[in-house]
């Protein structure tokens, strides 16, 4: 009996470890926040979207044309360092949406920075920002942005949707009661879907990266059959036999995580094409104005009988994707025709398509280009975003 009432202690300081080893809070940390800054949902001003203030909150209830909302509250130059730790409550945030931190430091005071969050679910959620080099010196502005979910969520779709409140900001800086509430929103909170490719570049927004739930059941469960094993002199059969059943239920639970997070991220597709015919659902891209801008240049190319189209944007990726609607046309990217030429001369018949470009085209020398590059080219067609030309014949 005296065995077990030591270990029991023992297993609580082993678990208490590892959770605020996962949850990097440092051993120093007061139990509850010495620091905290409280950001009235009510008192932010909406430069994006439609909203309202509550009683609860501010309830926002429609995006910009873009497709975009965005809230922000001024600062009286609040030091990052200070505040690590980022809480907020949102009720009935949609699942197709993303949700991001937007906010402005005093060294930089044109430029915002923007950090990815766990898409709020019941409750308060909680995360370290000082994992993210963004976050220092003095901020100056603080708020949210919302946007339909990255390369999964067509825009259409992520903008209709049931109004949302924001209730609860507060800045504060590190204690030992928000080990377990960071440790819920690092294992258990929703995020979406992550496209990756070896032919596109990597995202330009920093991602809220959750600390890892198997080390930590891995080690807290070896680390208290060792312990036990000990304490309670466990012969070595039934030492296996628990290492047995530890491991299988570690297996289960960590299973279990994965078909959760597996079936949110179903409801969302589910959402976004159930119900709806194939017709619609081949429509629904999430880059939808990529798609249509495609279908412009494939009708024109029909009609000019072009045996070669030639795509340009600023963005590999959205290139890319031009690439793959327009197919089975014979299409490449302009940058490599140009970069081929005078040696293998562009098709007199080519059309040059450039979309979501600060290319240029001059009307006085007709030719379309930036500092660098330049063609000659007759225009075809303008219209948002999308601009299409012909190959003159004349040497770029």
């Amino acid at each position: 009996m005296i065995r077990r009432l030591v270990l029991l202690p023992i297993l609580f300081v082993i678990w208490l470890a590892l959770f605020a080893w996962a949850a990097d809070v440092p051993w120093s940390a007061p139990w509850t926040a010495a620091a905290r800054l409280s950001v009235s949902p009510r008192e932010f001003h909406v430069q994006f979207g439609e909203a309202s203030t509550e009683p609860q909150g501010l309830l926002v209830r429609a995006f910009d044309s873009n497709g975009m909302g965005l809230q922000t509250e001024s600062l009286a130059r609040v030091r990052a360092e200070q505040y690590p730790i980022l809480r907020y409550r949102i009720v009935g945030f949609p699942h197709t949406l993303e949700l991001a931190l937007v906010f402005r430091r005093s060294d930089s005071p044109q430029d915002v920075q923007t950090i990815s969050l766990p898409t709020p679910g019941k409750g308060e959620i909680a995360v370290d920002l000082s994992r993210f080099a963004e976050w220092r010196g003095e901020i100056t502005e603080l708020g949210f942005a919302q946007y339909a979910g990255g390369q999964l969520v067509p825009p259409s779709v992520a903008a209709v949707f049931k109004p949302f409140r924001i209730e609860q900001v507060q800045l504060q800086s590190s204690s030992w009661s928000d080990v377990l509430p960071r440790l819920r929103s690092d294992w258990f909170g929703y995020r979406p879907w992550a496209l990756y490719s070896i032919s596109a570049l990597g995202p330009q927004i920093a991602t809220s990266s959750p600390s890892w739930m198997q080390p930590v059941l891995v080690l807290g469960v070896g680390l208290s059959l060792a312990v036990s094993w000990i304490a309670l002199r466990w012969p070595r059969r039934r030492l296996a036999r628990v290492a047995i059943v530890a491991a299988a239920i570690v297996w289960l639970l960590l299973d279990l995580r994965w078909l959760d997070d597996l079936l949110a991220k179903h409801a969302v597709t589910e959402e976004v094409y159930a119900g709806r015919p194939w017709a619609e659902r081949v429509a629904l891209q999430p880059d939808e104005a990529t798609l249509a801008a495609t279908r412009q240049i494939a009708g024109i190319a029909a009609e000019m009988h072009a045996g070669r189209v030639l795509v340009h944007a600023d963005s590999p990726y959205t290139m890319l994707r031009m690439i793959y609607f327009l197919l089975p046309l014979n299409v490449a990217p302009l940058q490599l025709a140009l970069s081929e030429a005078p040696a293998t001369p562009l098709p007199r018949d080519a059309l040059i398509a450039v979309f979501d470009s600060e290319w240029k085209y001059d009307e006085n020398s007709r030719r379309l280009g930036n500092d660098t590059t330049g063609i000659s080219v007759e225009p075809l067609y303008a219209s948002k975003g999308l601009r299409i030309f012909r190959v003159d014949g004349r040497a770029p």
